[in-house]
């Protein structure tokens, strides 16, 4: 009998049976389910979630998966920092291994973004059943890397069409904040009722955010199937902070109140803004006048400064998973609000404090003297 030393006191009815299941070779049956992710980024609210393979498709994540059996006390761990990667078609599947779903019982997964092995180029969170937690990461020094979690999908028996491909809904949240930044002129001509006019031109040379936070920690504690963020959507910051400069060299000369862009957005860390954090510009500006012959240049103003808060009226921290775009709105002149919001951008209009004059004449100092001319 084949292997017969294996099942001596077997009967031969039984032999058959269990020389399948466990002695012989079992070649690929593509009747069976492999685990697949069906993987999506979370868009803004009200919209419908992106593709995730739109802006990731060469970075692969982290999956965690748990095995919850019909007896709990069968649970155990299925997937453990299992790396998922894009196949480059429709699929996105463990790199390295193939995973089958279980007969029974169901399959709980958290998921990250972007995969780490060390967690030197990229944070790798402690992730439990319930739990997620980032060690202290500097946002700054890693400016490329968006961090990203998933919420819990728990009770999973079989792919899904739930997003956008066949698998395990995976939908990501972002855990880092991404600001932006455009300039424009509040007002660039005025022509006042003495019908001569005036005309500024403004060169950005150079914007630099000051004392922005760079390092911090997070965790996230489980609530139902998605995470409590820290408190305010905000990182824990271990005070470490540096100065960013923007790149202003796609700039051109702001000529008219239409909005130029800043460079590309980029990540920070969620962060409170009522830690002095400011935005310092440093302008060149020309002012010209027409008096009736055309414009003229009449004044240049070299490495003007101006500062101000980045928190502004409602916008007092950086959270997570939003995306803030500044509006710089620079007065080329001396200039004074006018208490109406006329295009809706939520500044108060402004106009140029014209010069007047306030004259007055001292009096006469009197002088008594005895004077003797001589003619």
């Amino acid at each position: 009998m084949i292997m017969g030393n294996c099942f001596k006191y077997i009967s031969m009815a039984l032999v058959a049976t269990i020389l399948f299941a466990a002695c012989a070779r079992i070649d690929r049956d593509d009747s069976l389910e492999e685990i697949f992710f069906r993987v999506a980024s979370f868009g803004s609210p009200g919209t419908k979630a992106d593709d995730y393979k739109d802006n990731y498709a060469s970075v692969p994540f982290g999956a965690y998966a748990y095995f919850k059996a019909d007896n709990p006390t069968d649970n155990t761990n299925f997937m453990i920092n299992q790396k998922i990667a894009f196949n480059g078609i429709d699929t996105w599947s463990p790199e390295g291994s193939t995973y089958y779903w279980p007969k029974s019982g169901s399959l709980d997964f958290i998921c990250y973004s972007p995969y780490s092995e060390d967690g030197i180029d990229t944070p790798l969170p402690v992730i439990t059943e319930d739990s997620i937690n980032y060690p202290a990461w500097d946002v700054n020094s890693h400016r490329d890397v968006d961090i990203l979690y998933s919420d819990k999908a728990v009770g999973q028996t079989g792919n899904a069409n739930t997003y956008y491909y066949n698998g395990v809904p995976v939908l990501f949240h972002h855990a880092l904040s991404r600001v932006g930044f455009k300039v424009r002129l509040a007002y660039s001509e005025i022509q006042p009722e003495t019908m001569d006019k005036t005309k500024w031109e403004v060169t950005v040379n150079s914007i630099t955010l000051k004392d922005i936070l760079t390092t911090g920690s997070m965790g996230l504690t489980l609530n139902g199937t998605t995470w409590d963020k820290p408190n305010n959507g905000i990182w824990t910051s271990d005070g470490s902070s540096e100065d960013i400069v923007l790149d202003v060299s796609s700039l051109g000369p702001l000529t008219d109140t239409e909005p130029q862009t800043v460079g590309e957005s980029f990540l920070v860390l969620p962060q409170s803004l009522q830690e002095g954090q400011k935005v310092i510009l440093n302008l060149t500006i020309k002012t010209f006048r027409d008096i009736g012959s055309g414009y003229v240049q009449v004044l240049q103003e070299t490495d003007v400064p101006i500062e101000a808060s980045l928190a502004n009226g409602s916008l007092n921290k950086w959270g997570m998973n939003q995306s803030i775009s500044y509006t710089l709105v620079l007065m080329p002149s001396r200039s004074t609000g006018t208490g109406v919001d006329s295009d809706g951008d939520g500044i108060d209009d402004q106009v140029p404090s014209e010069i007047h004059f306030d004259p007055a004449v001292e009096g006469w100092e009197s002088v008594s003297v005895n004077a003797a001319i001589n003619i």
